[in-house]
C-alpha cells in the first residue's frame, strides 16, 4: 500500500480539510489521522473574506489573502500545492513561505497561466514535512481602488493538492452571491469661502458643495450631506438651495443643528440621483461678532452620508468627505497660512 497523506488547505482562514490515498478519487469526510480515510475534502468556510463587486451588480466573496493552511499527517509524503487565482484580486509575494510557529520554510514558486487574461496558477513543491499544521503565505490582495474597484466576473480562487499520480483534491475557496443591485458611489466637491473678522483673521467654510453620482447605480434617496463648522466662529449655517446639472431645483430637506461645540447644516435627498448627474448645494453661515485671535479653531468638514439601509453596495470613491486646516485665527497660524 502506498503512503497516506493528510492535507488540510485553506485560504485566509478558510479551512479545507482533505485526506488522501494516492490513486483514489472517491471522497467523504476526512479522518483526523488519515490512517484509513479515503480521498476527500471538507470545507468549513473562510474566517476572513472580502467582498468584490462587479459592474453589473455581481458579488463575489473571496479569501482576504492568497495562501493555505496545510495539516500534514503521519507519513506525510512530498506533495505539490497549487493555488489558482485572479490577478485582479491577488498579487504574489516575492518570497512565499511555510510557517509553523517560529519556523519559516522558504518555498520555490512556479507560476503558470490558466488560459485566460487574468487567470494565474502558482505551484509549490513541498519538502518532507514533520506532522503538524503549516501556514502557506503566498500573496496578498491586489489594491482595487476607485475607479478600478469593480471587477467583472472574477475567476474563482482554488487550491489543489497533487502528487506523482495526479491531482488528489481540488477545492474552490470563493463563492458568488446573487446581485444586490448596481453598485453606486458619490464624490463630494467643495467651493471654499472665507469668513473674516478682526485684523486679517479668517476661517474657511463651504459656500458651495457638489455631489456627483459616479454610478453605475443611482445615489439612493435619503442620502445626506452634512456640513460641520466651529461654533466659536459660526452661530449657525443653512443649506439655502439645491440645483441639478441643468440648473433645475432638486427636492430635499434642509436642517440645522449642533454637535458638541460645532454647528451643522444637513441636507437630505428626496429622490435618487442617476449616474453622471451632479447636485450643487449653496450654504450661508451666520457669524459671531469676533474681534481678536482665537486659541484654536475646529477645521470645517463636509460629509456625504449614505442611508442606513441602502439596498445596493456603495463604492468607496475616497471623496466622500472634504476638509481643510489652513484657517488664520492667531499669530502662529498667520505666520503659517496667511498670504505674504
Amino acid at each position: 500500500m502506498k503512503r497516506r497523506t493528510v492535507l488540510q488547505g485553506s485560504v485566509a482562514g478558510a479551512v479545507v480539510a482533505a485526506t488522501f490515498v494516492a490513486g483514489s478519487n472517491q471522497a467523504h469526510a476526512a479522518a483526523p489521522t488519515g490512517v484509513d480515510a479515503r480521498t476527500g475534502v471538507t470545507p468549513t468556510g473562510p474566517d476572513a473574506v472580502r467582498v468584490v463587486n462587479g459592474p453589473a451588480g455581481q458579488i463575489a466573496r473571496v479569501p482576504a489573502d492568497l495562501g493555505a493552511e496545510l495539516t500534514v499527517g503521519p507519513g506525510g509524503a512530498r506533495s505539490r500545492v497549487a493555488l489558482m487565482y485572479d490577478d485582479r484580486l491577488y498579487t504574489m509575494a516575492s518570497r512565499p513561505v511555510l510557517v509553523r510557529g517560529r519556523q519559516l520554510i522558504p518555498l520555490a514558486a512556479r507560476s503558470v497561466g490558466r488560459g485566460t487574461v487574468h487567470g494565474r496558477m502558482v505551484e509549490f513543491e513541498l519538502p518532507d514535512l514533520a506532522p503538524g499544521t503549516y501556514a502557506l503565505h503566498a500573496g496578498g490582495p491586489t489594491p482595487t481602488r476607485f475607479p478600478l474597484d469593480l471587477v467583472a466576473d472574477p475567476l474563482p480562487t482554488e487550491v489543489k493538492v497533487s502528487d506523482s499520480t495526479g491531482v488528489l483534491t481540488a477545492q474552490v475557496l470563493s463563492e458568488r452571491s446573487s446581485p444586490q443591485g448596481l453598485p453606486w458611489g458619490a464624490q463630494v466637491g467643495t467651493g471654499w469661502h472665507q469668513a473674516t473678522w478682526g485684523d486679517g483673521y479668517y476661517a474657511w467654510y463651504p459656500s458651495l458643495v457638489t455631489i456627483r453620482s459616479v454610478g453605475p447605480g443611482v445615489v439612493p434617496a435619503e442620502s445626506r450631506v452634512r456640513l460641520t463648522l466651529d461654533q466659536r466662529i459660526f452661530e449657525a449655517a443653512q443649506i439655502m438651495s439645491a440645483r441639478g446639472s441643468g440648473g433645475e431645483r432638486i427636492g430635499g430637506v434642509a436642517r440645522r443643528g449642533t454637535i458638541a461645540d460645532r454647528v451643522t447644516a444637513t441636507w437630505t435627498l428626496h429622490a435618487a440621483v442617476a449616474a453622471g448627474r451632479r447636485i450643487t448645494l449653496t450654504c450661508v453661515p451666520r457669524l459671531h461678532a469676533l474681534r481678536g485671535p482665537l486659541e484654536y479653531v475646529e477645521p470645517p468638514l463636509v460629509e456625504f452620508l449614505p442611508p442606513k439601509h441602502a439596498s445596493a453596495p456603495q463604492r468607496a470613491t475616497g471623496e466622500e468627505t472634504q476638509t481643510r486646516a489652513d484657517d488664520v485665527y492667531s499669530a502662529a497660524t498667520r505666520a503659517l497660512f496667511a498670504p505674504s
